[in-house]
């Protein structure tokens, strides 16, 4: 099951037992179902239990059944939910203090009586036309919204206690969103799934130290590739002044360090340094190898016999 799936989940377990809550979710699940008015009240979903919780909440708070269909689809199955009765249609507009054939949704502060109802209020926009991506991928969590006024009501409350959210248009709609995982974890605690945000902290770790081991891996790999690049040109150094003059054309401290090198093409500098006898330094080493690149740089150009 999806981290998505799993979050709408945990956001449907239970139906608020406070009055003026239900009221605040029933309003985020009515306002932004896209069909709120008194010739249509209905929302399609694929996830069920949203569906459920809905009708629940609904006949708690009105006395209303609301209708719940489904159509299977490739994609899988959609679930409708759906105010059949005129009458009931009426007293769910009466209820929620908006007018049969209103021009624009706005968002009415009147049914959020409470800044406690704000996150039900939002559990229920979420739950309707919210969308999280999966964190393993990328972070992005995004309301989408039928009209420019209401995403614009939307933007602001969310703003008012949380960090203020980013707004763009796609496809015609109106979408207000975060990329951040920091807002997305503060935005699923606060409308309510708090094992949701806990697991999306834990993928975060979890990614965080991937990169930075993929990036220590990254790194040892270039700094290998590096000191091979290095230790392959001494090697070259060396079997040229070996095969031009002889060992003994070097003296005896850099012959012995380059016949360690010709011997050992893989060692380290470190490596090295703890294998000549007495031990060196990195410097040290390092020294030897330039003078020895340098001789052999000079027998190529003739600058030396």
């Amino acid at each position: 099951m999806s981290f998505a799936t799993n979050l709408k989940d945990e956001l449907c377990k239970d139906v608020p037992e406070q009055e003026s809550a239900i009221h605040a979710l029933l309003y985020g699940f009515l306002l932004f179902s896209h069909k709120f008015s008194s010739d249509e009240i209905s929302f399609a979903v694929v996830h069920e239990p949203t569906a459920r919780l809905f009708a629940e909440a609904l006949a708690t708070h009105c006395g209303i059944s609301a209708k719940i269909t489904f159509r299977e689809r490739a994609r899988g199955t959609l679930y409708k939910v759906s105010i059949e009765k005129a009458s009931e249609r009426k007293k769910v507009l009466d209820a929620f203090y908006h007018a049969p054939k209103e021009p624009t949704l706005r968002i009415n502060r009147a049914n959020i009586e409470n800044e406690e109802d704000v996150p039900f209020f939002l559990r229920g926009a979420y739950l309707v036309c919210g969308s999280l991506t999966d964190p393993n991928k990328e972070y992005h969590l995004e309301f989408d919204v039928s009209y420019m006024n209401l995403c614009k009501d939307l933007s602001t409350l969310i703003g008012e206690v949380l960090s203020q959210p980013k707004s763009t248009i796609r496809r015609g709609a109106y979408i207000v969103y975060y990329k951040e995982s920091e807002n997305i974890e503060d935005m699923i605690t606060y409308i309510g799934a708090m094992m949701s945000s806990l697991e999306m902290m834990n993928i975060k770790i979890e990614k965080d130290i991937k990169n930075r081991v993929n990036r220590r891996m990254n790194c040892d790999s270039a700094n290998m590739d590096k000191t091979l690049n290095a230790s392959f040109q001494q090697v070259e150094d060396i079997k040229y002044i070996f095969e031009k003059k002889d060992k003994t054309f070097l003296s005896d401290e850099l012959r012995q360090v380059a016949e360690l090198r010709l011997e050992n093409p893989e060692m380290s500098l470190r490596e090295l340094c703890e294998s000549v006898e007495p031990p060196l330094s990195r410097s040290g080493i390092n020294h030897r190898l330039k003078k020895i690149s340098e001789i052999a740089n000079s027998l190529r150009n003739g600058s030396i016999e």
